[in-house]
């Protein structure tokens, strides 16, 4: 078997510093097929609960909010926070609790949640850990999954290559490969004891402007404008040109894959 390779780290409290509302505006929603599928294969809905861990600005606690009675959302940057119960009280929603922290010491009864995700952001916290608290704080036989998309610097297209060359040259590194779709999650599940793990994936086509393409990139760590400082004018400018080279209308497709890994609590 495998060794177990779990990351132990103290992501920057900072990182996304500036970027929830890019998070929130550019960021490609969470698919209806994922959401649905996950509803479906969980069981979720009606009296249960669900516990956002990492959550950003909601876009996952939000679109799964309708199928839970209490929905906790958790994040340790009060801005993405602040964003997110916003949107949430513009939907509609007062079934969420909005929690500001780190994950690793939120307070949670054990045997008390349906369903745990953590979207694209198991890499930022100790996988170990965490995963040892999920463990404790889902009843037994629910779930917890890890969803996650693509990153634009990691896709197919011509344009995607581009975006790619020109954040690598005004970043000044290559982005360790910390990405949903190249993670075996499904391992670290079935090695702390989950059952029926396994990896559901989905594709659908997206169609995005160069704004909505610099507001995407505006949204990461990697290219947030705290992270450009001084380079954030010509890095936007290059970008801008150089897709217009590509593609005059403005607009390019890309085929978006997401997915999730799922696991198991036992009875």
């Amino acid at each position: 078997m495998r060794s177990i390779d779990y990351l132990k780290r103290d992501f920057p409290a900072d990182a996304f510093e500036g970027t929830a509302e890019y998070y929130s505006r550019y960021r490609i929603p969470y698919p209806q097929v994922l959401i649905g599928d996950l509803i479906k294969r969980t069981g979720s809905g009606g009296d249960g609960k669900l516990l956002d861990i990492v959550s950003g600005p909601g876009r996952l606690t939000i679109p799964l909010a309708p199928f839970f009675s209490c929905v906790i959302a958790n994040d340790r940057d009060a801005e993405m926070v602040a964003v997110g119960k916003s949107e949430a009280e513009k939907q509609g929603f007062s079934n969420i609790e909005w929690v500001i922290g780190r994950a690793e010491e939120l307070e949670i009864e054990p045997n008390s949640v349906d369903l745990i995700t953590i979207g694209e952001a198991l890499h930022r916290l100790d996988q170990s850990l965490i995963l040892d608290l999920v463990k404790q704080w889902l009843k037994p036989g629910a779930y917890i999954a890890i969803p996650g998309l693509y990153n634009i610097w990691r896709g197919n297209e011509i344009w995607h290559k581009k975006v790619a060359e020109i954040i690598d040259k005004w970043t000044g590194y290559h982005e360790n490969v910390y990405q949903w779709e190249y993670r075996d999650y499904e391992l670290f599940l079935k090695d702390k004891g989950f059952l029926n793990c396994g990896s559901h994936s989905f594709e659908f086509p997206n169609h995005a402007s160069i704004d909505s393409i610099i507001g995407y990139l505006y949204s990461t760590s990697r290219c947030s404008k705290k992270a450009l400082g001084a380079n954030t004018e010509e890095f936007e400018t290059e970008i801008k040109a150089e897709l217009m080279k590509i593609n005059k209308s403005g607009m390019f497709y890309e085929n978006v894959r997401c997915g999730y890994d799922l696991g198991r609590k036992p009875f």
